[in-house]
């Protein structure tokens, strides 16, 4: 029988290694919410592919027209991607792998459904069978420290795949809580989680997520949490500004240990990634 090539970690030439490209095809388009599209990707490059982690960040390429050809952008790096013209220049994200099958050849990424529309989210509901796709990845930043008894996990809509691969981690510390901001009651999905988990939902009042709101109850409900005692860990990604701020008061007024308070701005209000 034929035996697959060992997995290898899929550097991304985001962190000074050198970059991969996975080119893959879209399987399936599956709607899970009102405010959220599952594309699922498959290629033979994908048995190879392995991740960093349940929060496994990827450089997704995605044709700019239908009629564009990915196949010229091998053997370049994100950042010679980003300098062609614009005709020839993919359109470029970075998201969050839900899961991977190597044995299927597939992975799964979720797409926040949100307004104005962009090109990216506009590709994820347009996507077809067959449909040409390609990413870097990947790096995941999550890493409780040894001897974490406990973690706090905060989010809003756009960090909702990696959190819920985070609480179906097995490397998951005894009692975890998370907190996730939602667009509204009909963007709670089911998760999968361990005992000792508790997730509350912040549903904001059925806006666009634009609003201020969007991050206040975040911010409200981390200021009002009573967190176990001893050593802990916060997995924290959001909209940039309320995820510095939540920071800010977990290191300045909590006086955690800033080596255990991991946080990302996943976007920034007002501004597209990559344009």
């Amino acid at each position: 029988m034929t035996v697959p090539p060992t997995p290898t970690r899929g550097p991304v030439g985001l962190t000074g290694r050198p970059a991969r490209l996975f080119p893959v095809h879209v399987a399936r388009n599956t709607k899970l919410t009102p405010h959220m599209i599952r594309v699922t990707l498959r290629g033979e490059s994908l048995i190879e592919f392995v991740g960093d982690g349940p929060d496994q960040r990827i450089k997704l390429l995605m044709p700019r027209h239908p009629s564009q050809s990915l196949d010229a952008l091998h053997g370049l790096t994100p950042r010679q991607m980003r300098e062609l013209p614009d005709a020839e220049r993919p359109v470029m994200r970075t998201y969050t792998l839900r899961s991977h099958d190597p044995s299927a050849g597939e992975a799964e990424i979720d797409f926040a459904l949100h307004t104005p529309v962009g090109p990216a989210t506009q590709w994820a509901i347009d996507a077809v069978p067959g449909q040409p796709a390609a990413f870097f990845g990947s790096v995941a930043a999550y890493d409780p420290p040894a001897g974490t008894g406990w973690q706090l996990v905060v989010g809003d809509d756009t960090a909702l795949p990696a959190i819920a691969a985070i609480l179906e981690s097995p490397s998951a510390p005894a009692t975890t809580h998370a907190y996730v901001s939602v667009t509204d009651a009909s963007a709670v999905l089911p998760l999968t989680t361990r005992a000792g988990t508790t997730v509350t939902w912040l549903p904001r009042d059925g806006g666009s997520g634009s609003g201020d709101d969007h991050g206040a109850s975040l911010v409200s409900a981390v200021r009002g949490a009573s967190l176990p005692s001893g050593p802990g860990y916060v997995w924290l990604a959001a909209e940039q500004s309320v995820a510095r701020d939540i920071r800010a008061h977990l290191v300045h007024e909590r006086g955690m240990d800033r080596e255990r308070v991991y946080f990302s701005g996943y976007w920034s209000r007002g501004r597209a990634e990559g344009e």
